[in-house]
């Protein structure tokens, strides 16, 4: 029994070494990971997102990662903190240098601009007016306060700075950073500072802004490569214009409530960029990864691969078209009344605006407004901006699976294409589905596309399918989860035999956390790496079957109260943290985790063999 005992000592630590991040303190390991601080160099080395070779979209903004450690910060054991703090909360060197820093502000103007004349930091050194003043550093502050009189103008509050000084403007050298081997680069970043509360605002807080020094490399003035992408040029002041809307209006951000959710930040960010600089427009080529990835939630984690946060922009100019552009800064108006909803968690930015659109003068539903914008996808009769309709990418429809069963995120969306055929005159398409998802049918034949109106049970006919010309004719199905719960399904048939859906429970909306509830709570966010992995897991193999759909249905109901104990307790946190090691690491490192298992089990086998063999002998 000995044996047996180091055996299985043996093995059960092995399970448990295969997910050792996930002993951790909650966020440390994800952030560690997120700035790689290189032995020889403790300057600020990470980007907040790093590009991939299947994405046209490159790293924008460094705010997200800045406002997710920022909130998470007593989370961070002491250790964290203080290898973080050498690189986060860092200026460069020159900063408060009196033989180095250099700054400018125009009279009379709301910005501070700091730079620096030596080293990679240092802007183009070019003195035209001989006002001992480089003219680019003139330009940036002439550009900000261009900005901040236009967001003033259409009335929003500035961002503020303690004792009403100037805001702080510093120029670095943002590009080119290597990580790991990639090489990453920034536009800018706006980094939270003091809370500074106010009537109507109580969770206000103050900012300052980091830009690159010049906007001159090749990243900047030609970024996109992707075959999908025009090849658009940019020129240095046309990067720093949408850089100065961008980062800016994050600043204004912090002013309205600290905690606001990122996903709506950056696509309030980005779309204020074709709003004041209407002839850069550089963010439509934001817009394919969020349409290569539609049938993920709206309010998914920002990130390049999906076109989180950046390419949701185009949803709130759909807003603006039906309602007019006053209804963004409605939406911020009202998250700047409200509160935390614990623990500093950022808010829910998904019922703000379910809320908002349901009064007046909006009087309509996001769900509503989400399932038109959808359509727009695909009709592309877009009201404004008329000359820059053909800068929208077009939606490429995806083929329909093979098992019919289409399973969304909330408030997400995707197009099926039915490919005429000879053998089929007539199309019948039905569905079996669940609450949260509604439906569309268009045609579109020599160029002109029309909708088709539903049967009175929901399904669609198409007569005279088999005579559309497959070459340039098309049939596309739009699906679209219209709620804030996560995995409604449509089960489609062409046949007239349809495969059951599940009813999903209530998940919680907003935050991405994707209904992981008992993960989340236990790790303290959606962001962390161990729930990632679980959420990976659910994704990819459990909804795509009936008894994992079952057993995902079964888990969203019984789940939040659970999660909401162990969220404020830390006890019961660390404890489910330790019960869920095996479980990641299994679904992390299936081979390791099943070889393990057999060693247990072979271990368990011997005593079990050798104690049935006595007692056969006793008896």
């Amino acid at each position: 029994m000995n044996t047996f005992l180091v055996g299985l000592t043996v093995t059960l630590f092995s399970i448990l070494s295969l997910s050792q991040p996930g002993l951790a303190g909650e966020l440390d390991d994800y952030y560690l990971n997120q700035f790689a601080l290189p032995s020889s160099n403790m300057a600020l080395q990470k980007a907040v997102l790093s590009p991939v070779e299947d994405t046209a979209e490159i790293p924008h903004c460094g705010t997200p990662l800045k406002h997710g450690l920022s909130h998470d910060w007593n989370k961070l054991e002491p250790a964290t903190q203080k290898a973080l703090a050498k690189t986060v909360a860092s200026l460069p060197a020159w900063v408060g240098n009196a033989a180095g820093e250099r700054q400018f502000s125009l009279p009379g103007g709301r910005f501070l601009i700091h730079y620096t004349t030596t080293g990679a930091d240092a802007p183009p050194q070019i003195d035209n007016d001989f006002d001992g003043i480089p003219d680019w550093v003139e330009t940036v502050a002439q550009t900000f306060e261009s900005v901040a009189s236009e967001y003033y103008n259409r009335g929003w509050r500035l961002a503020p700075t303690a004792n009403n000084s100037r805001y702080d403007i510093y120029l670095r050298n943002l590009v080119n950073i290597t990580i790991n081997g990639k090489i990453v680069t920034l536009y800018g970043q706006a980094t939270p500072g003091l809370m500074l509360p106010s009537s109507g605002f109580t969770n206000a807080a103050t900012s300052y802004i980091e830009i690159d020094n010049d906007f001159a490399e090749d990243i900047y003035t030609k970024p996109y490569k992707n075959n999908d992408i025009p090849a658009y040029t940019y020129t240095p002041l046309q990067s720093l214009q949408v850089t100065a809307a961008h980062e800016y209006h994050h600043a204004i951000q912090y002013g309205y409530n600290y905690y606001f959710d990122i996903w709506y930040a950056e696509a309030t960010s980005t779309w204020h960029e074709d709003e004041l600089y209407d002839g850069v427009n550089q963010l439509y080529n934001y817009i394919p990864a969020w349409f290569r990835n539609s049938t993920l939630g709206i309010d998914t984690p920002v990130d390049t691969t999906t076109g989180s946060g950046y390419g949701r922009w185009l949803f709130n100019r759909y807003l603006a078209e039906q309602h007019g552009t006053g209804v963004v800064k409605a939406a911020w108006d009202k998250l700047a009344a409200l509160n935390s909803p614990g623990a500093g968690a950022d808010i829910p930015m998904v019922p703000v605006l379910e809320s908002l659109l349901l009064t007046a003068p909006y009087n309509s539903s996001l769900a509503n407004d989400f399932f038109t914008f959808a359509k727009r996808v695909y009709l592309r009769d877009w009201k404004t901006h008329s000359n820059e309709i053909s800068l929208i990418h077009s939606y490429t429809p995806f083929v329909l699976p093979a098992d019919s069963i289409v399973t969304l995120k909330r408030y997400s969306f995707a197009f099926f294409k039915f490919t005429p055929t000879a053998t089929v005159t007539t199309l019948s398409i039905g569905f079996n589905k669940t609450s949260g998802i509604q439906t569309a049918l268009f045609k579109k034949v020599g160029g002109t596309v029309a909708e088709i109106a539903a049967n009175s049970d929901g399904s669609y006919t198409v007569a005279g399918f088999g005579s559309l010309n497959p070459a340039n004719d098309e049939v596309v199905l739009l699906v679209a989860n219209t709620s804030a719960v996560d995995n409604h399904q449509a089960s489609i048939t062409t046949n007239g035999t349809t495969a059951p859906v599940v009813e999903p429970g209530t998940a919680s909306s907003g935050g991405g956390g994707g209904g992981c509830f008992i993960a989340t709570a236990a790790y303290g966010s959606y962001l962390h790496p161990q729930v990632q992995v679980l959420r990976d897991f659910r994704d990819r193999h459990l909804l795509t079957n009936a008894p994992g759909r079952a057993f995902v249905a079964l888990y969203y109901k019984v789940s939040p109260p659970l999660a909401d104990l162990i969220a404020e307790h830390e006890f019961l946190r660390a404890v489910t943290r330790l019960a869920l090691l095996p479980l990641v690491a299994a679904v992390a490192h299936p081979a390791l985790a099943g070889a393990a298992l057999l060693l247990a089990g072979g271990l368990l086998y011997r005593p079990l063999r050798r104690r049935r063999k006595a007692c056969q002998a006793a008896g």
